[in-house]
């Protein structure tokens, strides 16, 4: 662990994709943020792709923050990597597939280096039990060599996530009054989501695992744990006879026909449930939306107090709130709010003092948010569900 605020914190990549160093989607990418995090060098990108990494690299180092990059090698195999460099930390951005269990264990072949993890969600695509059983082993090499394990759940560092929070519970203690109802919608932007991993469920999890658990991670941070034994979900295929679950932009790339059914990702899926306070949640799930705009809302309701985020993943950020034995709605915005950067400023930030108590989703934690999106999953999946 290191023990001063001004040594050099030196990173390692293991992922040569999108959420490491951007892509289509949207802004977010480790990279361009520890750009920004003074002291910190990128001494290493690991991808199994042949030169994905090599070429990465070539694009950074002939970037602005090229200095960043100037003693980074490339590598395919991640575990040479961590023999042959003297890390610091590694960033885990992987497909859900290849990573966050004992067949492909990336995490725990880290922290047994010695190396804290900065892990991007979700933590696998194995049934919750095998995940549980793999964390532990993670559990106990992380805390045997006192090491920071980190999960991207990026939310609960957002001001507008955060904000919601902290009204409902100034409006609990001075009223009494507690939260009644949490709804999340998320509608997905298809038709540029060209990796053909994420349209397959056993690969990716489906969108609920995958996607989705960034609400159902909103859902415990805001509301607090769920009963999964509440759990009721709906969801609508894409061979739905009613013709609903058809989709006119899917990417030629996804090649969807020779995907199996049974692996084809739901089109909408509904569940609502009971939190162990009281509250009832609901969550919405689409893939409908074309080009690359995905939108959110987060709604949240208490007696006298109704308050709700809107948009969320871009710098149109908006929380409004009702409050009292008033008619009017106060509004707040958050153009400058990047919580990417807040995540990673706060994972850095840990290695440097030693001090992981800012880590806001820490490796066991964000098992209970697997755990509430494979419940959902689950729910939805039933044949009685789907018809």
């Amino acid at each position: 662990m290191m023990s001063s605020a001004k040594e050099t914190v030196r990173v390692g990549f293991i992922g040569g994709g999108a959420v490491n160093f951007g892509g289509a989607e949207g802004p977010w990418d480790h990279a361009s943020r520890l750009e920004n995090i003074p002291g910190l060098r990128v001494v290493a990108i690991a991808d199994k792709l042949p030169g994905r990494a090599q070429f990465v690299l070539d694009i950074r180092k002939s970037g602005e923050n090229a200095s960043v990059y100037r003693e980074c090698t490339a590598y395919e195999d991640y575990k040479l990597m961590l023999k042959q460099e003297k890390l610091d930390a590694v960033f885990i951005g992987v497909p859900p597939f290849a990573h966050g269990h004992f067949d492909s264990p990336i995490e725990l072949d880290c922290v047994r280096a010695g190396v804290h993890c900065f892990v991007e969600k979700p933590l696998s695509v194995k049934p919750v039990a095998e995940v549980d059983a793999y964390m532990q082993a993670v559990l106990e090499e992380q805390k045997r060599q006192n090491l920071v394990v980190s999960v991207g759940y990026m939310f609960r560092y957002h001001p507008a996530i955060r904000r919601m929070k902290q009204l409902l519970a100034d409006h609990e203690s001075s009223t009494s009054a507690r939260l009644t109802y949490l709804q999340l919608t998320y509608n997905c932007a298809y038709s540029q989501l060209d990796h053909p991993f994420w349209w397959r469920k056993e690969l990716s999890g489906g969108p609920i695992v995958e996607q989705a658990t960034h609400f159902c991670d909103i859902a415990r941070y805001i509301g607090g744990d769920v009963l999964e034994s509440s759990i009721e979900a709906l969801c609508t295929g894409d061979t739905h006879p009613s013709g609903a679950g058809k989709l006119s932009a899917v990417p030629d790339a996804v090649r969807e026909g020779d995907i199996a059914s049974e692996n084809r990702i739901p089109r909408l899926t509904v569940a609502h449930w009971r939190h162990s306070n009281g509250a009832i949640g609901q969550l919405s799930h689409g893939v409908a939306l074309h080009h690359k705009r995905y939108e959110a809302r987060i709604e949240v309701w208490a007696d006298g107090l109704r308050v709700t985020v809107e948009d969320c993943y871009t710098p149109n950020c908006r929380l409004s709130f009702r409050q009292g034995d008033t008619d009017v709605e106060t509004v707040e915005t958050y153009p400058s709010a990047d919580p990417y950067q807040e995540e990673d400023d706060v994972f850095i930030d840990a290695i440097r003092t030693g001090s992981s108590k800012s880590v806001q989703s820490p490796y066991e934690d964000a098992l209970r948010t697997y755990a509430l999106s494979w419940a959902v999953r689950q729910a939805s999946e039933s044949s009685a569900n789907q018809a």
